[in-house]
């Protein structure tokens, strides 16, 4: 008879399994709910894939990346083992095939977003279907607790409502134990096996380094480092520049972000998984599911959101167990732009009451009416017209979605995005022979800086009053311009929109769950603190021991190579 060891060599060519991985596999056979915590590069995808070969079923994988689907179904036809991806833009026509050939029993892995799990007819559609294991992974996006909590998770309970019987494997890298309770609770997982293995990773050395000229400092330590690295920046703007800069230096190096071109994007994650780029620069959209063994060294050239995102990216490093360095460095204008970002998250239940406010004046709704009318929603204007800082606005506004009072339409934050390609001579004798698309384009260069240098998101209104033009003006040159080659143009899909669910009520009045709001700003604050520590070096004696403690490790050992531990030596 067949046996998991015999389907992870048949496959995978494995004689053994890493730690914790057989404990995953044995639980979910037992047909047990299971919140696995492994760290990034543990191998966790191997705990769905190799049970469900084994019982010749089907598993649903749910996933909130695209990208990572698509390299997981790859990867699994490279074994010759059927696999289909969902969660990308599928024409009717072919998912209808889809499903049809998944009735037939084509399929064993079935990717899909939660999205796509929420509608109606693919759950009918999936209970005609022999599961036998749902996958969640980023599990960690279910809790309010979480630092990556997103509302189309909560809806994943339906799970358990209409296929009681299937176990549930909910998998994360990065969840504190609050945050582990939650995720069984929202979930419904009864009896639920949680199993983690250590977040020690001995091979890798933790560096917090504060420094007068940060570029400097990268230089040194990738003159010192030998073999692939990775260097994250918070802003697609910020990966296109230092990537430039460091080319402009001599050194291989590749850019990433999600902006770019999805061929441009496949590109340079090929050449430098060969080694033919050693370097690649890149926002948090780069990492997820890719299996590179060999990288030297994760460094962050810019300060990231939380622990768990820092957590999860540095141990992209030394995944073959070899010596590798996981480096961040900052300088103190830096810390004050994380800090007062931070203090912009949570907004004040005031600004949020006068956001919803501005919300109802800018779609001019009277108090007392408006149940399920829709609106048009221009976020831009929104801002410029009331005065509003754009990130206090918009999280007041998810806010206020969260709360159940409106629903924004998915494109309502997202703008049109924009950038240069050509070169300032051409762009000069361009605008020459083109007088009109130059006044638009000189507007352009004038109103956002550094769109040559990569893409901007852009307002189509504010331009638009700038030119004294109507906005089908100003789109028909950006499209004509587009065509000439002398930008890029990704115009938003449809019209953002507004709805409100409720009879507007007075700002003053509005429903606000105050016990909810301050749990999740308490647990946020102790993120910041966490992370504050982490960055200062207070509180510890080592990083490692540090941040495995964080997520909920008792009593870990401290790795002596790190920067604190060799500085107590």
């Amino acid at each position: 008879m067949e046996t998991p060891q015999d389907i992870l060599k048949h496959y995978w060519g494995y004689a053994n399994f890493r730690p914790q991985q057989l404990s995953i596999i044995n639980a979910v056979l037992e047909d047990k709910d299971v919140l696995t915590l492994l760290p990034t590069g543990a191998g966790k995808s191997l705990c769905f894939q190799l049970p469900t070969l084994f019982q010749k079923g089907i598993c649903v994988i749910i996933s909130p990346l695209i990208a990572l689907m698509q390299d997981q179904v790859k990867d699994l036809l490279s074994k010759n083992i059927s696999a289909v991806n969902l969660g990308g833009e599928i024409q009717q026509e072919q998912e209808e095939i889809i499903l049809s050939d998944a009735l037939k029993g084509k399929y064993s892995f079935i990717y899909c977003s939660p999205e796509k799990l929420a509608q109606k007819s693919f759950q009918n559609f999936l209970q005609k279907l022999p599961i036998t294991l749902f996958a969640i992974d980023e599990a960690h996006c279910i809790s309010q607790w979480g630092y990556d909590f997103r509302p189309s998770y909560r809806k994943l309970d339906i799970l358990k409502k209409y296929f009681p019987k299937v176990p549930v494997l909910a998998m994360t890298a990065s969840a504190i134990p609050m945050v582990q309770a939650d995720i069984i609770k929202q979930l419904k997982l009864s009896n639920c096996t949680v199993i983690t293995d250590s977040f020690l990773r001995p091979n890798i050395t933790y560096r917090v380094q504060k420094v007068p000229v940060k570029l400097q400092a990268l230089r040194k330590e990738l003159n010192e480092t030998k073999g692939s690295v990775i260097i994250y920046c918070t802003t697609r703007n910020g990966v296109t520049q230092l990537a430039q800069i460091l080319k402009d230096y001599g050194y291989p190096v590749a850019a990433y972000h999600a902006g770019m071109p999805i061929a441009l994007r496949a590109s340079m994650q090929t050449e430098w998984m060969n080694n033919k780029t050693q370097i690649i620069v890149c926002t948090s959209a780069f990492g997820m599911g890719i299996n590179k063994q060999d990288v030297r060294a994760v460094i962050h050239f810019d300060l990231p959101n939380s622990l768990e995102q820092y957590y999860q990216e540095a141990g992209r490093a030394g995944r073959d167990g070899q010596a590798a360095q996981a480096v961040l460095f900052f300088q103190q204008n830096d810390w004050a732009y994380w800090t007062s970002l931070q203090e912009k998250k949570y907004p004040s239940i005031e600004i949020i009451k006068n956001v919803y406010q501005h919300l109802a004046d800018f779609v001019q709704l009277p108090i007392g009416i408006g149940e399920k009318q829709q609106f048009i929603f221009d976020f831009e204007a929104f801002c410029i017209r009331f005065k509003l800082d754009k990130i206090i606005a918009r999280n007041a506004l998810q806010w206020i979605e969260q709360e159940g009072h409106v629903k924004f339409s998915a494109t309502s934050f997202k703008p049109s995005m924009v950038q240069v390609v050509a070169d300032r001579a051409t762009l000069e004798q361009y605008a020459q022979n083109n007088p009109i698309a130059g006044v638009v384009l000189q507007t352009i260069l004038r109103t956002y800086g550094g769109i040559i240098d990569g893409p901007q998101y852009i307002n189509e209104n504010l331009l638009a009053t700038l030119l004294q033009r109507d906005i089908p003006f100003v789109q028909k040159t950006l499209i004509f311009l587009a065509q000439t080659g002398q930008i890029t143009y990704e115009q938003k899909d449809n019209q953002p929109a507004v709805q409100f669910l409720w009879n507007r009520t007075a700002a003053a009045f509005m429903k606000i769950d105050l016990d909810n709001y301050q749990l999740r700003k308490s647990a946020f604050i102790k993120r910041i603190e966490h992370f504050s520590d982490y960055v200062w070096g207070t509180q510890m004696k080592c990083r490692s021991a540090y941040l495995a403690n964080y997520f909920g490790e008792k009593n870990p050992s401290n790795c002596k190579i790190c920067d604190l531990c060799k500085a107590s030596q």
